[in-house]
């Protein structure tokens, strides 16, 4: 699953390459690429940075929400396997959060996938 969703978020970011980085979508995704990169995910965590939190929200609410989410139970089992366990520090809005589920689920249902 862990591989799913990395290969199908570099093929959805590359969609918005190089003239759309400014698009909303491609935006609230940027959290999302620390899952990557595990060095890139350490040293955003050492700086405290926003994407950092963001991404920690993302997976603490799908967790507290999983009985909505079941399908990401996979998905994030493989992040626990890399130590990416998700806090709420309250940084990610319901619209943020609700648009990256939305996205993860395309990734999930294979729409990214090559």
């Amino acid at each position: 699953m862990y591989r799913i969703v990395c290969e199908s978020y570099e093929n959805y970011i590359n969609d918005f390459m190089p003239n759309n980085t400014s698009d909303y979508r491609y935006m609230i995704m940027q959290p999302l690429r620390l899952i990557l990169d595990l060095s890139l995910y350490t040293e955003e965590k050492n700086k405290n940075s926003i994407s950092f939190f963001k991404l920690e929200d993302f997976v603490y609410l799908v967790k507290q929400n999983i009985e909505k989410y079941p399908n990401f139970k996979s998905f994030l089992w493989s992040l626990e396997s890399r130590n990416i366990f998700g806090e709420n520090y309250g940084v990610l809005s319901e619209e943020e959060f609700s648009e990256q589920v939305k996205i993860i689920n395309m990734f999930l249902k294979l729409s990214y996938w090559s």
